[in-house]
């Protein structure tokens, strides 16, 4: 039985959701994974916070507020399809009993329900008596919510969960079925033309996607016009002259302004990040592009996309408090906390997510046919990869490279914490010291930690560095389009 939708122009048939009820153990692997997600990123929350305040007594209730809200922003890309986060894992999706998937509100509506149950109104109790929330409640109240639903269940009501007895839904095997489309039976002209309410709703949409994009230019040039006007304040003042910029280090208090000594700092990070970045993120995109399993790919992907999404000042806390004691103090016995090389490390594990995506997509933008002409001529797997894949999606691959490049050179937060050499640096080159980049140098100046009173130019001149980054930046993506228009392979 399918459900049709007519219009003046278009006939819509939508395929029936089918879905088999998930089997017990999978729901809860689902429930293990979700309360396991939620631990980790709270205490991520709670690292960040001993590294702001110092040691921790206990995870205190509000990281397990701010653990929720940011685990609420990252699975809430999934519930358009009718999914959670660990429903992605786990190859399940939410069904209406009435017929069809759930839709974004439903989702929502679900998954505040089930934190509420399994940890909110925990939270809230023990806020109320004085206490301290920890793993131990977080298990004794996921533990009764799942003997409750055992008990559902076994006085027939269903496989459900409370929050799916809110919804009206349960959770089933597989993703959202597709729609199917099939066009109106045409008697004349007029029946190929939009209804005019439509026509006009789409001219507004057009219109508001123009101004949109125009809006996003309009910003851009007033990002540029600021930066390069207060970069020629600089270059024009009386104190300036082209001598500042070939002293002996950076020290904007003092009027010094060796670009050299940022250059080198931004090139020995870059190198290390793209050292790192490039083998393992091209070798990530070809084990899900060419060896990994359906089932690996769905749980692979988000892992990757999580990394992604992790703050680059953790990386940076990272870098200092396990980087460098655990990996580079038993190989450097002289290596300081700070030192170039940690930052280029943190950045480099920073940039791998990118890398790895790019280079996936290209990948799988090259036709199986190509692949199975390969096999077909006796090639293994590997040898296709390398000598078939690779070179087709070499012009995605180069941008990837170009866009990890692009990443590392902008990367603030790591390299002014890891790094060190925030108040200023002489030249230096070796990356086993401190040192400073372009961009640590320019947050040093715009959070004050310079004392750049001391000067008149030092706070103009975080303006023509960003002029310089902008002007580099720029640079690479010219060649970046260079090369995927020489390199690019169309089928």
């Amino acid at each position: 039985m399918t459900t049709t939708i007519t219009a003046e122009d278009l006939t819509i048939e939508l395929a029936p959701a089918t879905g088999r009820p998930l089997q017990r153990w999978r729901r809860g692997v689902t429930l293990l994974l979700e309360g396991v997600l939620y631990i980790v990123i709270t205490l991520l929350v709670a690292i960040v916070e001993y590294f702001v305040s110092g040691p921790i007594t206990d995870f205190g209730l509000s990281n397990w507020w701010i653990g929720a809200i940011i685990y609420g922003g990252l699975e809430g890309h999934s519930w358009p399809g009718a999914q959670s986060f660990a429903m992605r894992l786990t190859g399940s999706s939410v069904m209406l009993d009435r017929g069809g998937h759930a839709g974004t509100l439903q989702m929502a509506l679900r998954q505040t329900l089930r934190f509420l149950l399994l940890y909110g109104f925990a939270i809230w109790g023990i806020e109320l008596v004085g206490g301290s929330f920890n793993v131990a409640w977080i298990a004794f109240v996921a533990v009764g919510v799942g003997v409750v639903t055992v008990v559902m269940e076994r006085l027939g009501l269903g496989a459900k969960a409370p929050w799916d007895f809110a919804i009206g839904g349960s959770v089933v095997e597989g993703a959202m079925s597709g729609a199917a489309f099939e066009l109106a039976p045409v008697r004349s002209t007029n029946d190929l033309q939009l209804a005019p309410a439509r026509a006009a709703q789409n001219r507004r949409a057009q219109n508001l996607m123009l101004i949109a994009g125009l809006s996003s230019v309009v910003v851009s040039v007033l990002i540029v016009y600021n930066i390069f006007t207060e970069a020629a304040v600089f270059v024009a003042d009386a104190e300036f002259s082209w001598g500042l910029l070939f002293d002996e280090g950076w020290f904007p208090r003092r009027g010094q302004f060796d670009l050299s000594t940022l250059f080198v700092g931004t090139l020995w990070v870059t190198l290390i990040a793209m050292v790192v970045a490039a083998p393992v993120g091209i070798g990530v995109a070809f084990y899900l592009s060419e060896y990994a399993t359906e089932r690996t790919q769905r749980f692979a992907k988000p892992l990757i996309e999580t990394l992604a999404s992790i703050p680059s000042v953790v990386l940076g806390l990272f870098a200092i408090s396990f980087i460098f004691p655990n990996i580079l103090r038993p190989i450097f016995s002289d290596i300081g906390i700070f030192s170039l090389l940690a930052a280029g490390l943190g950045v480099g594990i920073l940039t791998i997510p990118i890398v790895a995506s790019i280079s996936e997509d290209a990948m799988r933008a090259v036709p199986q046919e190509l692949r199975e002409a390969s096999y077909g001529l006796g090639a293994r797997k590997a040898t296709t990869a390398l000598r078939v894949v690779f070179p087709a999606a070499i012009s995605g691959i180069s941008a990837a490279l170009i866009v990890g490049i692009s990443r590392a050179i902008g990367e603030t937060m790591v390299v002014f914490i890891a790094a060190g050499g925030t108040g200023g640096q002489l030249f230096e080159t070796d990356p086993t010291e401190a040192g400073q980049t372009v961009t640590a140098a320019m947050a040093s100046v715009a959070a004050g930690t310079d004392s750049v009173a001391g000067s008149g130019l030092a706070f103009q001149s975080l303006y023509f560095l960003g002029a310089l980054l902008v002007l580099f930046t720029l640079l690479l993506n010219v060649a970046s389009d260079s090369i995927v228009r020489r390199f690019r392979q169309v089928y």
